[in-house]
């Protein structure tokens, strides 16, 4: 690691690193199960309760486009912890709210808290750490933002049934307070003052630049069709439970597969990039999205109830084994095919991506409550979205490119034919 992280514990580093990037995820599902409970107590229709993980995915994507310019300008460390107390008090209001009002407010803030360290936690590790001690850091921390998702439900499914669906925001709020003391006590400022600079302005002129790139609808387009099928089945998922019959406390190990699935899919991209081209992986991602699709409509046409219903819980965790090839792939791709503007693109697609996320909560919550049939047209419908703009925007970007070449050639040969008349001038 670099001087400034030598003064650190490596140990509670890492601790600080995972609570930052995954703290987010957890408090987005840490109320999965509880949504039945949860509108029964304020007495409102469940859609309206569904409706505020939209407001959370909002806020998410709402503080990716902006904080990591901001933290150019001023620092890391005080865009961080100005986050977290956000993100602390914003829990603590969810936990206190009278009506759902209040609560969907109380999401939304909490998300533009929590977005604070999941866009700054992965730029933490590039600061402190040399290439190779940040490659062992990213190992370390990715998986463990994998899974957080399937620990958050199971979590919050023991608090809802043991203690009161209030709980859970409580214990989000404990575990921003505890980073956010740790952060100001014992994490230094990772962006030293000479390296700042003013990057809003410049990360915002490059948006149009970039929307306007083919090439970047195609793999932007990835991201927001993985995680708004993926964020409209979580969304859904705890009436299907309901309506099959399992309890609250059991629910919460209902989505264990589908996080354990796209940790392995991760890890089987990550090995096969090596090897193979990212836009063919791209596109076996969206076969196995497809494929999963394709078994949930199965299993929601058939009619199946308990126990056979349960089926879900192996085909829902094909398409995220999907969205292991598709979410860092596509990232990635779009990241260094526009070096010259990486920090706009990123944060464009982040924001593209969670407001998809957003869209594809607000759509599945108007499904008809716990109907499978209906929950797999709609990730049905997203998969093959994706593949279509997949092929579309691949072929106007190859289009585009082809264009390129030409005038670059006409170019030259217009500029050999001046040279040449110049020439007989001369004569």
């Amino acid at each position: 690691m670099k001087t400034a992280s030598g003064r650190t514990s490596s140990v509670l580093l890492l601790a600080v690193l995972c609570s930052l990037n995954a703290g987010g995820l957890f408090a987005s599902d840490i109320n999965l199960p509880g949504v039945p409970v949860i509108a029964q107590a304020f007495r409102t229709p469940v859609a309206s309760v569904q409706w505020t993980f939209s407001a959370f995915m909002i806020g998410i994507a709402v503080s990716q486009a902006v904080y990591g310019p901001i933290s150019d300008a001023y620092g890391r460390k005080r865009v961080i912890v100005s986050g977290l107390g956000l993100f602390a008090a914003a829990s603590l209001m969810c936990a206190t709210a009278p009506t759902v009002g209040v609560f969907g407010a109380g999401r939304l803030l909490q998300a533009l808290g929590a977005g604070s360290g999941m866009v700054l936690g992965r730029a933490v590790i590039s600061d402190l750490c040399d290439e190779k001690d940040a490659a062992r850091m990213f190992a370390t921390v990715m998986p463990i933002v994998g899974v957080s998702p399937s620990i958050a439900p199971l979590v919050g499914g023991y608090l809802t049934t043991y203690v009161s669906w209030r709980a859970p925001f409580v214990v989000t709020a404990l575990l921003g307070l505890v980073t956010l003391v740790v952060m100001v006590v014992s994490i230094p400022e990772s962006l030293p003052p000479e390296r700042r600079s003013k990057h809003l302005g410049v990360t915002l002129k490059g948006y149009p630049t970039l929307l306007a790139r083919p090439l970047f609808w195609a793999y932007t387009l990835n991201l927001a069709v993985a995680y708004g099928g993926y964020f409209g089945y979580l969304a859904a998922s705890p009436l299907v439970f309901e309506k099959m019959g399992l309890a609250t406390r059991t629910t919460s190990f209902c989505y264990i597969s589908v996080s354990v699935a796209y940790v392995a899919g991760n890890l089987v991209s990550r090995t096969l990039v090596r090897k193979r081209p990212v836009n063919q992986l791209l596109w076996m991602g969206h076969g196995f999205f497809l494929a999963g699709a394709l078994m949930m409509l199965g299993l929601g046409l058939s009619g199946a109830g308990t126990p056979w219903g349960l089926l879900v819980l192996l085909f829902m965790p094909v398409m995220t084994f999907g969205n292991g090839f598709l979410l860092p792939l596509s990232m990635s791709a779009g990241v260094t095919t526009f070096r010259a503007t990486a920090g706009s693109a990123s944060g464009l697609m982040g924001a593209l991506q969670l407001l998809a996320a957003s869209l594809g909560i607000f759509l599945s919550s108007r499904l008809p409550a716990g109907d499978l049939f209906a929950l797999g047209w709609f990730v049905l419908a997203a998969a093959v979205l994706g593949i279509c703009a997949f092929a579309l925007f691949l072929s106007l970007a190859s289009r585009q490119l082809s264009r390129t070449r030409k005038g670059d050639d006409d170019a030259h040969v217009a500029d050999k034919r001046d040279g040449a008349l110049q020439e007989v001038a001369a004569q």
